[in-house]
């Protein structure tokens, strides 16, 4: 569970990064940087593990900077299609 975590932290850090040049990526990355941390505090309580511990940071991490991501980028590219939606 603790590898789990830190893979899914690690795969939302990635989402959030790419996420300004590719905002629909921080929409995915998002939920996943959520898991993610998720799994992460739930191995920690079952066992500290050098594992759960680096899921934990890099889970924080993504979340809140995937976070910006997608309340900036991501939801700004949702308003702007549903905007063309209505155009067309």
């Amino acid at each position: 569970m603790a590898a789990a975590g830190l893979v899914l932290a690690i795969l939302g850090l990635i989402g959030g990064l790419i996420g300004f040049a590719v905002p629909v990526l921080s929409l995915i990355g998002f939920p996943v940087a959520l898991i993610g941390l998720i799994l992460s505090c739930v191995a920690m309580k079952r066992g500290k593990s050098g594992v759960a511990t680096a899921g934990l940071v890099v889970g924080i991490i993504a979340t809140v900077f995937t976070a910006i991501t997608f309340f900036t980028c991501g939801i700004c590219v949702l308003c702007v299609s549903a905007g063309a939606g209505a155009l067309a």
